[in-house]
């Protein structure tokens, strides 16, 4: 392909990162305050909550730990998936100003960042699934299910694809904010709790 040839001449300006380096930076963990933030902010009013309720909130730390890396991983899935489709799509050419995305640099294929964001939405859906169910029964012996966990996992998992992917990307048609915060991304979580 002419971009990677064009990416190629780039390089040798600029030498290649050590890998770890390379995934560091396609997985931009500068981004994390946006899905971390919320989560604190939940946890402390959950905290205080459940201080002053009768009612016993067992495994509060356990069930914010899957939240927070749920977000997490949730958060490197999407710009993982976002290097990918902006390179594919030719939005990241020779000409991108700002931070180095390593598809478009050449320093992962396309198949390495598509994969890399296939692994952290699977862990995140993992996780996902074990907080819709907790593994408890209802009055009628029947399995209990946290259906707005259920919309919330798979509504975030749709976004991280969709929000740079897709035949009609969110972040091109000016639903980039509306993805975001809808996702799981933005002040959502906060009220999980």
């Amino acid at each position: 392909s002419s971009k990677i040839i064009n990416n190629k001449k780039k390089d040798e300006l600029e030498p290649r990162p050590p890998l770890w380096k390379v995934w560091l930076l396609a997985a931009r963990p500068h981004t994390l305050t946006a899905s971390i933030s919320p989560l604190i902010v939940g946890y402390h009013i959950a905290t205080l909550m459940a201080t002053s309720s009768t009612t016993p909130t067992p495994h509060l730390e356990q069930i914010s730990t899957m939240w927070v890396s749920f977000c997490i991983l949730i958060q490197l899935g999407t710009n993982l998936h976002n290097d990918y489709a902006d390179f594919v799509k030719g939005a990241d050419d020779e000409h991108r100003v700002g931070q180095a995305r390593a598809t478009q640099r050449g320093w992962l294929t396309p198949n390495q960042t598509a994969g890399g964001a296939s692994v952290f939405l699977l862990l995140a859906l993992a996780i996902g699934i074990q907080l819709a169910f907790p593994g408890t029964f209802n009055e009628q012996h029947e399995w209990e299910v946290d259906w707005l966990v259920i919309g919330i996992v798979t509504s975030s998992i749709f976004n991280a694809f969709a929000y740079t992917g897709g035949p009609y990307p969110l972040g091109y048609i000016g639903l980039g904010n509306f993805s975001i915060g809808y996702s799981g991304l933005g002040d959502l979580f906060v009220f999980l709790y």
